[in-house]
């Protein structure tokens, strides 16, 4: 039987995506180079307009139909938007639609229900601190995955998300984290007191984890992404979690 094509469309920061990358490799069982799975890893940077800005206002052109127009060429079975802010309806919707004129449309693995799934099984009933950009939090993509749950979300004070915000695009621009923004990034985390956990809603901060500290269990939704991946193309090649 012919393995299936596993698709990462990255570029939303690039470092995101090749976290997810990573971490696939990382969660599947292959005792030699052939036995991993076959994937595509598309890093579209250049063509793709950004996704705060379309959903903010201050541009027209929408990112979903962009990347459903850029992938159109490739034959992938399943895929996988390494960016979280893509998952709002106004630009997922118009993606996920797109993709389902194809004749054969591949699985869309949709990363903030995945997200939703794993933490209502690992952290039932609980307080979690969700740090991501402006347009997640506005369009309220987490707020509308927990809405009918036992989960609590809590955000960044208004001042703390912008922090989070900036914090966000040097990464994307530079690769690392500022000391001015891990501390900026502690203080928002600081003003969120209670929570039980923290999820990193934002494909761009797992890469830099290791440089914060947290007082509670990190959530991270690259790994969640990966392994809801490698699920859904070779089930039987999936580590225990």
């Amino acid at each position: 039987m012919k393995q299936k094509i596993l698709g990462i469309i990255g570029g939303m920061g690039p470092l995101g995506g090749i976290d997810v990358n990573k971490k696939i490799y990382q969660n599947t069982m292959a005792e030699t180079d052939k036995e991993n799975l076959d994937i595509v890893h598309l890093s579209l940077s250049q063509d793709i307009p950004d996704r705060t800005s379309f959903l903010l206002g201050k541009s027209a052109d929408n990112p979903g139909l962009t990347v459903a127009e850029k992938i159109s060429h490739y034959p992938l079975d399943v895929v996988g938007v390494a960016c979280n802010t893509f998952h709002s309806p106004k630009i997922f919707d118009v993606f996920e639609a797109k993709l389902n004129t194809r004749t054969r449309p591949p699985q869309i693995v949709h990363l903030p229900n995945e997200v939703g799934k794993e933490v209502e099984k690992k952290f039932p009933n609980a307080t979690i601190n969700v740090l991501c950009t402006l347009a997640t939090y506005q369009t309220k993509i987490y707020q509308n995955v927990f809405n009918k749950s036992n989960i609590t979300l809590k955000f960044p004070d208004e001042n703390g998300r912008q922090a989070v915000q900036e914090a966000i695009y040097e990464i994307k621009k530079t690769g690392r984290l500022r000391e001015e923004d891990k501390q900026r990034i502690a203080a928002a985390v600081a003003r969120m007191s209670g929570g039980d956990a923290i999820l990193l809603a934002c494909t761009e901060l797992p890469w830099v984890v290791e440089q914060l500290d947290f007082p509670v269990p990190v959530i991270d939704p690259n790994r969640i992404l990966a392994r809801a991946l490698i699920h859904a193309v070779a089930p039987e090649q999936l580590r225990s979690d």
